[in-house]
């Protein structure tokens, strides 16, 4: 092992001013690490448990909620009535779309467009995309979509067997996490309903 020789600085007063440069770039380094660590738990804080609905409405609470599950992929999966070219609007392959169970009278698909999104589409079978009630989202690549529909204030426009009984207000948001859809009925908190959930 080498001898270490001690150098003393040439000005007794010139120590002094580097312990302090140092100590300063020493307090900016650990401030910068902690600003980056709240960073990622900020970033991070809203995707680590979609197990609970994300971004509740002000004013609402959870009445019912759903899992649906995959149902089928690609060809073999029903591709959604699609008479305006939404697909094709959206970068997406029918034969390469995946269908999910219906739930409260409409039916779920997802897929991953030309350009790297991952798309969300929700409508009623018979109306099919953008007619009626339904719902075309895309997020990207990694992040999860979300679409909602409503808040809805007459039920009774909507076709036989969608969502029946859900009182006015209500909002419906479709969540894609992974394999399955998380469905959440939210519904205005002073509405009796929301005491049955």
């Amino acid at each position: 092992m080498a001898d270490v020789e001690l150098v003393e600085p040439s000005d007794p007063s010139a120590a002094p001013l580097e312990q302090r440069r140092r100590r300063r770039g020493k307090a900016w380094l650990r401030s910068a690490a902690l600003v980056g660590a709240a960073a990622v738990v900020i970033l991070t804080s809203g995707r680590l448990g979609l197990t609970t609905p994300p971004d509740v409405p002000e004013d609402y609470v959870l009445a019912q909620d759903y899992v649906l599950a995959l149902e089928s992929v690609g060809a073999d999966a029903d591709e959604p009535k699609d008479n305006h070219g939404t697909l094709n609007a959206l970068n997406l392959s029918a034969d390469e779309m995946r269908r999910y169970e219906d739930v409260g009278g409409l039916s779920v698909w997802s897929g991953e467009s030309r350009y790297g999104t991952t798309c969300l589409l929700v409508a009623h079978p018979g109306q099919g995309l953008r007619e009626g009630i339904g719902a075309e989202v895309c997020s990207p690549q990694g992040d999860d979509p979300i679409a909602d529909l409503g808040p809805f204030y007459s039920f009774s426009v909507l076709p036989p067997g969608v969502f029946a009984g859900l009182p006015d207000g209500s909002v419906i948001r479709f969540a894609l996490e992974g394999d399955h859809v998380n469905v959440y009925v939210f519904v205005r908190a002073a509405d009796p309903a929301a005491s049955r959930g």
